[in-house]
């Protein structure tokens, strides 16, 4: 174990001194990010620490427990399986006479260099800073160390739980969706745990903590660490039953976790890696007459096949639907009326077509982008296939276009019928935003062509970390651009008072946009129908202008050919004999 152990931190820093330079600047500016929000969160806890009472700082440390062990979870399930079942080095090392128990180990240690090492520095390091600022006892802080470490133990421990016990009944056949259940249950459990505190006691999560009220049952796990914690405070010996008892918690989940090493770790290993379906019976069919299409209408085709038969590929999705339903969940938990939304469509309405083009802005460029990298193993038929790229800008367009547009159109009929809009308003959203979001799938394909990425063993992230982070700021100031005279078709004329006085009381950038927009008010009342008109047609030529010229770029670049950045992994074996392939 201890040369394994020695060989790992070889190779992770062989990986770290390999990497190209852009990906140390994208590091850095992570780290940096973390740095400042690390001492943001201390400098504050410093400066308000005689705010936080005993029963205050006991609820943020339950509740903050709580958030180590979800975090761990949806962030950390993935990860972990990437490290039980999809390693590159498990092809030799169940190959060596070495016990099967050793590699998890090894393993197991290896995944505290990820995300839960993160989160027990984020915990530590306001908690220390907080016991610093009250004097508290020296026996304060390794008591604190030890309790966060139980607590990421226990994190860690069920993520690894959750992998070996899925992986024995998902069928191998659907190996591939693997993925997509661990991310769905890691976001149920996550949210779960996130919601307890206030499914329990029926009040918003901020009352209970700043009123010092108990958040948990004194049976549950978090409460025995935070009364840990606070005994060794003020250097009593007290917090050794709740001390030890969270210790011994940790130590039967990892227990349970070891029993199921032996059938869930290299058993499961060989049934995900040698997959395997049931043959499909031979027998007559009959041959479907073919038919041929327009050249883009093939291409949109052939990306709805690719994305029906592949669970994963739906994955871009899912951030969509725990904003809704567990939005959903949170605000009935919260204690919010429903019958207070529904009678005011004129509210309701517009606020609504604004979250859903957000939505869409989120959404949209991804899946158009990803469309590209799709191509990755299918390079070599499209060289010799009759298609321009023209033609393989568009079919990519619509599809992509299409897919979400019907799923959040639906979604948004939903919520209209609930809160009773017109059927005006119904038609006049939907075509708005199927113009808008036409700017925002072109933008997506071509920041396609210029950062596409291929993965096998991650589908839905088919673009570099740069690009995506540029593609979404791009979107954001698109839809800003579209949505300003969309913005000024719905202000009512009564606002021009409040922008008028807007205009004179502010200075710089804000008393320009004011007096832009109270011009802009003040000729929709007196030419209400030629304003709305300029409006909607601006709108529209922006949108159509937008996706046009992307389109056009995007045709270019893949008629000079793009470069599509190929991700090896274990299950996946080089297909064209380098590290990037060439459309």
């Amino acid at each position: 174990m201890k040369a394994m152990l020695k060989n790992q931190w070889k190779m992770m820093l062989n990986s770290i001194k390999t990497q190209p330079g852009k990906n140390y600047v994208s590091y850095g500016i992570v780290f940096a990010v973390l740095a400042m929000l690390l001492l943001w969160l201390s400098m504050g806890i410093w400066f308000i620490h005689d705010l936080i009472t005993e029963p205050v700082f006991t609820g943020m440390l339950s509740y903050g427990f709580l958030l180590s062990i979800g975090l761990i979870l949806l962030l950390g399930m993935p990860q972990v399986f990437k490290q039980l079942y999809s390693a590159t080095d498990l092809n030799l090392l169940f190959t060596m006479p070495i016990p099967t128990r050793i590699i998890f180990w090894v393993k197991y240690l290896q995944s505290f260099a990820g995300i839960p090492l993160l989160v027990f520095v984020f915990l530590i390091i306001p908690v220390y800073v907080y016991g610093a600022a009250t004097g508290v006892s020296w026996l304060y802080y390794p008591v604190v160390m030890l309790v966060l470490i139980a607590f990421v133990v226990i994190g860690l421990s069920l993520a690894y739980l959750a992998n070996l016990l899925l992986v024995q009944i998902i069928p191998a056949a659907k190996a591939s969706e693997f993925m997509t259940v661990m991310s769905l249950l890691s976001g149920l459990l996550t949210y779960g745990l996130f919601m307890l505190p206030t499914l329990l006691n029926e009040r918003p999560l901020s009352e209970l903590i700043l009123e010092g009220l108990p958040l948990f049952p004194e049976w549950a796990p978090v409460t025995w660490g935070s009364q840990a914690i606070i005994a060794a405070s003020a250097g009593s010996l007290d917090f050794l039953l709740p001390f030890l008892m969270i210790l011994t918690l940790a130590a039967v989940i990892v227990m349970l976790t070891l029993a199921l090493v032996e059938k869930g770790f290299r058993t499961g290993w060989v049934r995900l890696n040698e997959g395997g379906g049931k043959k499909q019976r031979k027998g007559s069919r009959k041959t479907a007459r073919s038919q041929l299409h327009h050249p883009a209408i093939a291409v949109g085709k052939k990306e709805w096949l690719t994305v029906k038969r592949d669970m994963r590929e739906w994955l871009v999705f899912m951030p969509l639907v725990f904003f809704l339903v567990f939005g959903f969940v949170g605000a009935l938990s919260g204690g919010a009326d429903l019958s207070d939304l529904r009678g005011s469509a004129e509210i309701s309405w517009p606020i609504a077509q604004v979250l859903l083009l957000f939505m869409y802005a989120m959404f949209n460029g991804q899946l158009a982008a990803s469309a590209i990298a799709r191509e990755a193993l299918s390079i070599w038929l499209l060289r010799v296939l009759p298609l321009s790229g023209r033609h393989i800008a568009l079919g990519k367009l619509w599809i992509s276009w299409l897919l979400s547009f019907l799923l959040l159109t639906v979604i948004e009929i939903i919520i209209g019928l609930f809160l009773g809009w017109s059927v005006t308003q119904f038609l006049t959203g939907i075509a708005i935003k199927a113009v808008i979001t036409t700017g925002i799938s072109s933008i997506g394909i071509w920041f396609g062509t210029i950062g596409a990425k291929y993965n096998p063993s991650n589908p839905q992230n088919r673009l570099t970390f740069g690009t995506s982070f540029m593609l979404i700021i791009v979107s954001f100031v698109y839809l800003f651009v579209t949505l300003i005279p969309f913005i000024i078709v719905l202000i009512p004329v009564d606002a021009m008072n409040v922008t008028g006085s807007a205009s004179q009381s502010s200075l710089g950038i804000f008393s320009m946009v004011s007096s832009l927009i109270h011009t802009l008010l003040s000729w929709k009342a007196a030419y209400p129908v030629m304003v709305m008109a300029s409006g909607i047609i601006l709108m529209a030529a922006v949108s159509l202008g937008i996706a046009y010229l992307f389109i056009v770029m995007s045709a270019r670049r893949l008629d000079q050919g793009i470069e599509i950045d190929m991700v090896q992994s274990a299950a996946s074996k080089p297909s064209l004999g380098n590290k990037s392939g060439r459309l």
